[in-house]
């Protein structure tokens, strides 16, 4: 009877696999790197029939015998880890390509990036098919090249005789130059390959020069004089009665701005106007060997006075004389005194 049951059987066991593809699994696991066991399970086979000493971790499908003699068929499917790549804004063309791209993930995993032959992403690791890593992108033609973006805020200047020189934050970029007042939308000169610079405005105001000029006068009926130099023009009000007219100033450069601080006035005189001529001599802490100039004053006559006045006196021998006389006599009277 024995020897029936074990003819019996060894031909279920060998009629089985004829049919084993087309058996529907009844229970399905993810995997999870610890033993799949089957409840009331006493033997474990792979779908060859080659008995397991235990049960069965690693991926696959596998047949358990119960201890009711039922036959249950069973699978381990990889568990599914989700990476996203992006690419690697910071890779140069000497770089290895596998540095081209960047994974991030959740867990704890060591793989290698690699593509196939239709430049589909696939991984080189040592985890014989438990792990299915899911790239997002799938291909290498979906991935965005991202760029290193270069800021800069919005400046302002003062203008400089030098130019204006802008640099970046990071080293070997050829700073902006810039050398005119005005206002300016700015990038800078970088490897398109891996840089954006962002457009940035650069302001570079006038440099502001306070004015003192000569005092600018004219006689009535006179032409004006030549208000004007290689650096700015003067104007004054308009009008040509005796009085004071505002002057104002204007650049020839749009690179300065002048502001008069002292004789913003333009005079017209009449002719019968008293005239003061000031020669002022160098200043002694310039030259002290120069001699102080005598200062003379000069009265202009009205059209009813005859004769100038230059109010210096010129008796001066006569005067010298008498208090000399006086003296002698003072000084004879005290000698006889004595």
């Amino acid at each position: 009877m024995k020897r029936l049951l074990g003819v019996v059987l060894v031909l279920f066991m060998a009629c089985i696999p004829m049919n084993i593809h087309a058996q529907e699994v009844d229970l399905s696991f993810d995997y999870s790197g610890q033993k799949v066991e089957v409840e009331n399970a006493v033997m474990y086979f792979t779908q060859s029939w080659e008995r397991l000493d235990e049960a069965p971790i690693d991926c696959g499908t596998y047949i358990a015998w119960t201890r009711d003699d039922e036959l249950i068929h069973f699978e381990i499917n990889p568990k599914k880890v989700p990476v996203k790549v992006t690419y690697n804004k910071d890779w140069r063309e000497n770089d290895p390509e596998e540095e081209k791209y960047l994974c991030e993930y959740i867990g704890d995993y060591e793989f290698k990036l690699r593509t196939d032959t239709d430049d589909n992403f696939v991984s080189l690791d040592n985890y014989q098919g438990n792990y299915e890593f899911q790239f997002e992108p799938k291909n290498i033609k979906d991935v965005e090249v991202q760029k290193t973006k270069i800021t800069h805020p919005d400046v302002e200047y003062v203008y400089s005789e030098d130019g204006i020189c802008i640099y970046g934050d990071i080293d070997h970029v050829k700073p902006i130059l810039l050398k005119d007042v005005g206002e300016y939308t700015v990038v800078f000169d970088l490897d398109e390959r891996y840089y954006e610079s962002v457009p940035f405005k650069v302001t570079i105001l006038p440099k502001m020069i306070e004015l003192k000029p000569n005092k600018q006068f004219k006689y009535f009926g006179e032409e004006d004089p030549v208000l004007e130099n290689d650096d700015y023009i003067l104007t004054r009000e308009p009008g040509e009665n005796i009085g004071d007219y505002k002057l104002t100033v204007q650049s020839k450069s749009k690179n300065y701005k002048y502001e008069i601080i002292e004789d913003d006035v333009f005079k017209i005189l009449g002719r019968d106007t008293i005239h003061r001529n000031e020669t002022k001599g160098p200043s002694p802490k310039i030259d002290k060997e120069v001699k102080k100039t005598t200062v003379k004053e000069t009265t202009v006559l009205n059209t009813s006075q005859s004769k100038i006045t230059t109010g210096i006196q010129t008796k001066t021998f006569t005067y010298s004389m008498a208090v000399l006389i006086s003296l002698l006599a003072i000084f004879i009277v005290i000698f006889k005194f004595i």
